[in-house]
């Protein structure tokens, strides 16, 4: 009973110890939390590629509301992450290049700054990449009417064919052979 006593004290006193923070500009954050940590943008990129499609337009809705309220480099990374990287239902890469345009590098930290280079980057290159698919399919269209149209050519040299050879006599053929 002595021993279920003492683990149940060393519980308790361990459970009352107070939690280690770290001062960010935005309050105390526990450390297990960092918010300039890679770790925690992977992990907030996960989590909306994982939302479902009808929480999709809700977490739009919650993060524009929090830039609203604190237009901090947080907030402005995490709706950029949403709007460039999150699901397709609610991607907008002009709006979040915009943003990223807008974000103070002095007040960024380290690896926040880092994944603004990188979404900047990523945005980047999927707007050249949507422009040559564009342009491909334009290509695509262009060629397809091309094949209709000499198909239609096509068509019309064997009925001019076919017509001259109902014409020609018994005669003529036999000499063409």
């Amino acid at each position: 009973m002595r021993k279920f006593l003492l683990s149940l004290a060393f519980i308790v006193t361990a459970g009352c110890q107070p939690m280690a923070v770290q001062h960010h500009n935005e309050g105390p954050v526990p450390v297990t939390l960092r918010v300039d940590d890679a770790a925690y943008w992977l992990e907030e990129w996960n989590r909306l590629m994982a939302l479902p499609a009808d929480q999709v337009d809700q977490a739009l809705t919650n993060r524009e509301q929090e830039f609203a309220r604190s237009a901090s480099t947080r907030n402005r990374l995490r709706l950029v992450l949403l709007l460039a990287e999150g699901p397709p239902a609610v991607r907008d890469e002009r709006r979040a290049l915009v943003l990223l345009a807008e974000l103070d590098d002095g007040d960024a930290s380290a690896s926040a700054r880092a994944l603004a280079a990188l979404l900047r980057q990523v945005v980047r290159e999927q707007r050249a990449a949507g422009e040559k698919i564009a342009t491909l399919k334009q290509a695509v269209s262009d060629s397809d009417e091309r094949v209709k149209e000499l198909e239609r050519q096509l068509q019309e040299l064997t009925d001019i064919e076919q017509s001259i050879q109902q014409r020609e006599t018994p005669v003529e053929r036999k000499e063409k052979e």
